[in-house]
């Protein structure tokens, strides 16, 4: 379900096609204008058969209707799935195309009107030779020239339900904590609207009231704490089960290569896979607090109280995919194509090594992302010197002869362009290549969640977060670890 205000137009406007049942190869027009809220639109429909037949059958009521086109935004919020009517909500996507159809998903998002207007042609000037024209006169040159029919199409995209202009705010979630204790009456409303779980990827049902601001800080306080799980895919959880089944590459021995003569075999290959498990695990906590602090306590001890319990979630499943990632680093030292570096690298050295991580990834089909280390390996990185002596990364500002850069805040760097970064945590000596394939992490949508019980007998509320996911590696030869050896 597309909610009102979701839909952003690519820019300039002309670059929204209007097509025929999403055909691509059948476009017949182009946005013209938009209203604000995105809720009518007038399109531009060019002379020619397609155009003509188009506007006849929108204006007969034969294909009338509307449907659009459109990519959701990677951005915090952009939508959500509601399981309990099993829809997906969408929040911001942008607005590729609109198709002419003759049954739309909204039954009022339709053409609502069609009009053909004949150009009135600017009568010509007797031709005046001069030195430099005028805007004027390019302007009255260009609509002389300009004979045919200039023809819109007003659509309503769909009978959406506007965005309330106001709804119930709260500056933090403890504010919001607070008022629902208070019994406040809008707090109420939008706390049923929130259903029993308190999403921190900004899902909210509460979809006809503008958001508030310390949803999205939720987000963005969990991703901070999950750097190494941000580096691998990730994809949501199915709703059932204890154990994940996933398909793992066996082998692969499909070629493509040119065929010799016509009526030749092509080049034959098989693909093998095979099936593995990973648990599903549950990560949660709780804490209590007396009625009389939630109802009379400032706002910012209950918002702490939250922060708190988000942030340890965010570090519970961040060590669960550092010990999966340990776990694959640790059996692909075995394999027979390990990189290799003397414990006394040189920048050279280096270098090298990177020229072959780059290949290796390539053979493989995989893209290198970039390179992760333990602090020591890392401090190596960052001494990394010429043969006068000169450090060859620089720390900040510009410098010279320089092959690589270290951002001390964020404790990241790149060496020839290649990223690299420390693995908290990690063994010394530990330093390896990855690719996003390299590990998959499936978190429930929405997690973590958030339960909240009240006790009559002592007066307390407790609350707890928990959210459920697996982690598993389906392409461990996306791993690539590097070893020492004596120089």
């Amino acid at each position: 379900m597309i909610e009102a205000g979701a839909l952003r137009p690519r820019l300039p406007l002309s670059r929204v096609k209007l097509l025929i049942d999403h055909d691509q190869r059948q476009p017949v027009g182009f946005l013209a204008e938009l209203d604000s809220d995105a809720r009518r639109a007038a399109f531009s429909v060019p002379e020619g058969d397609e155009g003509d037949k188009a506007l006849e059958q929108a204006a007969n009521g034969l294909r009338d209707g509307l449907s659009v086109g459109i990519n959701v935004l990677d951005e915090p919020g952009a939508y959500m799935y509601d399981e309990n009517t099993g829809t997906y909500h969408v929040y911001a996507a942008e607005l590729v195309e609109v198709s002419l159809c003759a049954i739309p998903a909204y039954q009022d998002a339709g053409v609502t009107s069609v009009a053909a207007a004949r150009a009135t042609p600017t009568p010509k000037e007797s031709n005046t030779v001069t030195d430099t024209l005028t805007l004027e006169q390019v302007e009255q040159s260009l609509a002389a020239s300009v004979e045919g029919i200039e023809r819109s199409l007003e659509a309503r995209l769909a009978n959406f339900t506007p965005a309330a202009s106001s709804g119930p705010q709260f500056a933090t979630l403890g504010a919001f904590v607070q008022a629902v204790a208070q019994g406040d009456s809008a707090a109420h409303e939008f706390a049923a609207r929130l259903g029993t779980t308190l999403a921190y990827d900004g899902s909210t049902t509460a979809d006809d009231y503008k958001r508030n601001a310390w949803v999205a800080d939720a987000i963005a306080l969990v991703a901070q704490q999950r750097k190494v799980l941000s580096l691998f895919g990730t994809q949501p959880l199915p709703a059932e089960g204890m154990t994940l089944e996933y398909a793992k590459l066996k082998s692969n021995t499909v070629a493509v290569g040119k065929q010799a003569k016509q009526g030749d075999a092509l080049v034959k290959g098989k693909i093998e896979l095979k099936t593995a498990t990973t648990d599903v695990e549950t990560f949660g906590g709780y804490t209590e607090a007396s009625v009389q602090v939630i109802k009379r306590a400032n706002t910012a001890y209950l918002t702490t109280m939250f922060e708190a319990m988000g942030i340890e979630y965010a570090r519970a499943t961040e060590l669960a995919v550092r010990a999966e990632l340990k776990r694959v680093i640790d059996a692909q030292k075995l394999a027979t194509d390990v990189l290799e570096l003397p414990t006394a690298a040189t920048v050279y050295d280096w270098l090298d090594l990177l020229v072959d991580g780059v290949e290796l990834y390539d053979d493989r089909g995989y893209t290198l992302a970039g390179m992760l280390t333990s602090k020591d390996v890392f401090k190596r990185l960052m001494r990394l010197e010429d043969t006068n002596g000169n450090s060859l990364m620089h720390v900040s500002g510009q410098g010279v002869n320089r092959v690589g850069s270290i951002e001390v805040p964020t404790i990241s760097g790149n060496l020839a362009s290649v990223k690299f970064e420390l693995l908290p945590g990690a063994e010394a000596g530990t330093a390896s290549f990855y690719a996003q394939k390299g590990l998959t992490t499936w978190e429930e949508p929405g997690a973590p969640f958030r339960l909240q019980q009240q006790s009559a007998i002592n007066l307390t509320e407790a609350f707890s977060l928990y959210g459920s996911m697996a982690v598993a590696s389906q392409y461990e030869n996306a791993i690539v670890p590097i070893t020492f050896a004596a120089a």
